[in-house]
């Protein structure tokens, strides 16, 4: 059984489902846009948290001689996560090394790092932590220490550390830490959960997709019991469901939400009566079964090859078992469809079952939504309430001679996006592929009688590793001409039949990995509001001049 959780983040998780003046902000009211959250970890630049020890990467185990021993799986632990003590399990086989355990919190890197001051750090139990990288004690007492950022660096960041706990050996170890700037405080006593400006950045976005935040993608997760706590010491394993929600209601938006692939029926179960009574009365859920089940670089791929192979062996699979993975996709969803539906009662209504396909191919929906092999065919027949797809523009394979040009690239990569020519580039260019993708899937939902919405989109280069070509879309991405091609992309989809489109994602600092975010930094946000970078103005101006069109969207 879980240690108790401190009285003030159980105070307000509880009241985040209370529904008390909840209703749709003037804000989002009319907003055709969702946005996708950034997962959670120690260095994403979203830090969305008052208290940022959450975001920690976990504990590892130090000697003076010795960053991490590797000891981390003897390390006795609570069962939110803390350790009771700094001698190893006696399950350890060898001889204990470490003599203090240590986490790593805002470790955010350049140019827009994390904020700079005062930090005020509570804790219960007793023992002793000290500070270091950044991060340097100011003061100390019982439960309460303060420390002083002076310069933040985006190679360090504050580094917690563990070199004594429960001194009397009576059970009162360390635990509960919480780390807030001092000038959040208050605001976190009265029960805050969420930085202020992360809230008012969000604030016009009608959905709030949490597959990142939920850790949707490679899950394991199968029984309720095991599902991540709002008490856990870290939410990098997962954020409790109770916080996305509490994000929801705090800018009234609908949540989109993550089944995970391996989840039982009681967790579905569970999950639906937890979602119904904390989110808002005026809102809904987005209701998705795990992410992108039919992209086999997923984990979830495979697992719904499985369990489609179990389910009918004597049935065709198709290449890699797309047949069995797709019938039984179909089917899981449909099934926890009914399953929250039944949950919510008379609110039924305010579930939005997706089904989400494969832009590029729409047998991916079809064969889903058909299920043939399942007894309970067709699944689209267990209230789905929208095909969903990924409309990305662009392509992880520029061309080379792009990155000789003398302006690095940039003009043949905006040029691609209306016209073909370069290799690797589609006929008609990146926006007309997106076009026809829509166009097919608009014809298949309105087959179904369902609306056409997309759970990701935007821009979707990738250089994959730091060469010249991760330079140019760096570049591009930070070019208004960016800006301009957000802003075609949207009005071509609203144009092509879709409905609701949930942009991919919120926050995230550009690398060979990708540009995924619409901002860079939340830092950026709180320090260049009046001048928007190219991605964030266009999508600010799309939800300002155009209000949602597709029939009932205000209710």
């Amino acid at each position: 059984m879980r240690l108790r959780m401190s009285t003030l983040l159980l105070g307000v998780l509880l009241a985040a489902g209370t529904g008390t003046a909840v209703a749709v902000t003037s804000a989002n009211a009319r907003s055709p846009l969702g946005i996708n959250l950034n997962s959670i970890s120690f260095y994403s630049t979203e830090q969305p948290f008052l208290n940022v020890f959450v975001t920690n990467g976990g504990w590892v185990t130090h000697s003076q001689d010795t960053w991490d021993t590797h000891e981390e799986q003897y390390l006795q632990l609570d069962a939110n996560g803390y350790p009771k003590t700094l001698v190893a399990a006696p399950s350890d086989p060898h001889p204990q090394v470490f003599d203090s355990v240590g986490a790593i919190v805002d470790r955010v890197p350049v140019p827009y790092l994390y904020p700079a001051g005062r930090y005020v750090v509570l804790y219960d139990g007793e023992g002793t932590m000290t500070y270091e990288f950044d991060a340097r004690l100011i003061s100390s007492s019982r439960g309460r220490d303060v420390i002083e950022v002076a310069r933040p660096s985006d190679n360090n960041g504050i580094h917690l550390q563990i070199t004594e706990t429960d001194p009397r050996h009576n059970g009162n170890y360390i635990r509960n830490i919480r780390i807030v700037r001092e000038q959040d405080l208050a605001a976190f006593k009265a029960g805050k959960l969420f930085d202020p400006a992360f809230l008012q950045m969000l604030s016009r976005f009608r959905v709030l997709r949490f597959m990142d935040w939920l850790n949707t993608n490679g899950s394991t997760l199968s029984s309720w019991s095991a599902r991540p706590m709002p008490s856990y010491y870290s939410w990098t394993p997962g954020v409790p469901l109770e916080a996305a929600v509490a994000l929801a209601n705090a800018i009234s938006a609908d949540a989109w939400l993550n089944v995970p692939a391996m989840a039982d029926d009681d967790y579905v179960r569970q999950m639906a009566a937890l979602a119904h009574a904390k989110l808002g009365p005026t809102q809904k859920v987005y209701l998705e079964y795990s992410n992108e089940v039919w992209n086999n670089s997923f984990p979830q791929y495979d697992y719904a090859v499985t369990r489609g192979k179990e389910a009918w062996p004597n049935r065709p699979s198709g290449d890699n078992g797309y047949d069995w993975n797709r019938n039984w996709y179909g089917m899981r969803s449909a099934q926890i469809c009914d399953m929250w539906k039944a949950a919510w009662g008379p609110d039924r209504n305010r579930v939005i079952c997706v089904l989400a396909a494969q832009a590029a191919y729409g047998t991916s929906a079809t064969e889903a939504l058909d299920c043939p092999y399942w007894a309970g065919a067709p699944c689209s027949g267990h209230g789905i309430g929208a095909i969903a797809i990924a409309p990305y523009f662009g392509d992880r394979n520029l061309p080379s001679q792009w990155v000789t040009q003398p302006d690095g690239g940039l003009a043949r990569l905006f040029g691609s996006l209306v016209a073909g020519g370069d290799p690797g580039v589609p006929d008609g260019g990146w926006f007309h592929e997106t076009a026809q993708w829509e166009t097919s899937y608009a014809a298949i939902a309105a087959h179904y009688r369902l609306p056409l919405i997309g759970y990701e989109g935007g821009q979707g280069f990738i250089s994959g590793s730091r060469d010249p070509a991760a330079q140019l879309l760096v570049a591009a991405n930070r070019d208004p001409r960016m800006g301009a091609a957000y802003t075609q992309y949207l009005q071509q989809w609203k144009g092509d039949g879709g409905e609701l489109l949930v942009l991919y994602n919120d926050i995230g600092s550009f690398s060979q990995y990708g540009e995924w975010g619409a901002l860079e930094s939340l830092m950026q946000w709180k320090t260049s509001a009046a001048r928007p970078p190219p991605k964030w103005a266009a999508i600010q101006g799309f939800i300002g001049s155009t209000p949602c069109w597709w029939p009932q969207c205000t209710q």
